[in-house]
């Protein structure tokens, strides 16, 4: 399948030829800059549909975009190519669309009845698995065995996020680095969940530097602060472990599909994979 892309192409390439290897080549693209009338009619033959990359374009062939629908054209928007095989929303697609996003991105409620009933019966079935890793710790590395440190949630509140401790004196035993590992570490954010600080699944909570620099530095950022934080996410199972600006900005993109499409259905995969993440030993959510 052939497209014609209205839109620059420094803009879109990188992206538009991420679909085409998702896709193995299935899906192609060519592209335009600043199209006009003619080359749109001389071109268009070579392409089986038309695909709008940058809207502020269309109104030069409005009129050429209509005849051409008439003829059984098909046009589709990046947005909906973007999100079906990135399974993100890359900020230079939200950039361009945000009119289109704009209703996606308000503040979220939060099904906080589901989350304690999933948390309470986690921590009754784990309690004892809590226990061992909280009576370990407590003989191997001391007090404290409980490591709190302050975080950014929803909104941009602070909160302190509990994690069982896994340094001491800057050294890392193996049972700690299983903990890590298996991401038992994490098991006491399940006491955030019902202070209500972070849900089950959502956004990763920041700690405040790296918070300050995407916030800086990262267009639309503030849109993934609009729902609580949580235990594990769809950045968190999609991409790798981030600790720079570059790999930050791919990660709110996931972040920023996760907040535009969130349900219960997102939130079961993002579990599953979860789980087969931890399986699999792929280190540090």
């Amino acid at each position: 399948m052939k497209y014609l892309v209205i839109g620059k192409k420094e803009d879109f390439k990188k992206i538009l030829d991420e679909i085409t290897l998702k896709t193995n080549n299935k899906m192609q693209f060519g592209g335009y800059l600043n199209p006009n009338p003619t080359s749109f009619k001389e071109n268009l033959k070579y392409f089986d549909r038309i695909l709008i990359a940058d809207p502020s374009l269309e109104h030069y062939i409005k009129k050429e975009l209509e005849d051409a629908q008439k003829n059984g054209y098909i046009i589709e928007i990046l947005p909906e190519i973007a999100e079906k095989y990135l399974q993100r929303i890359p900020l230079i697609v939200l950039k361009k669309f945000k009119y289109y996003y704009s209703e996606f991105f308000i503040e979220k409620s939060e099904n906080r009845f589901l989350d304690i009933i999933i948390t309470l019966l986690f921590l009754i079935i784990a309690s004892p698995l809590l226990i061992v890793i909280y009576t370990i710790n407590y003989f191997m590395l001391g007090k404290p065995v409980i490591f709190k440190q302050t975080r950014v949630g929803k909104n941009e509140k602070k909160f302190l996020m509990y994690k069982f401790r896994t340094i001491h004196n800057n050294h890392i035993n193996k049972f700690c680095k299983f903990l890590r590992k298996t991401r038992l570490d994490e098991l006491p954010q399940f006491f955030n969940v019902l202070k209500g600080n972070m849900n089950f699944i959502g956004p990763r909570p920041e700690m405040i530097s790296f918070h300050d620099m995407c916030m800086e530095n990262i267009e639309f950022y503030n849109y993934r602060l609009l729902v609580n934080p949580g235990i594990t996410g769809w950045a968190q199972v999609k991409f790798k472990y981030t600790t720079n600006l570059e790999d930050y900005k791919i990660k709110t993109e996931y972040d920023l599909y996760y907040v535009k499409n969130k349900s219960l259905l997102l939130d079961i995969k993002i579990l599953l994979l979860t789980f087969l993440a931890i399986f699999k030993d792929q280190g540090s959510l």
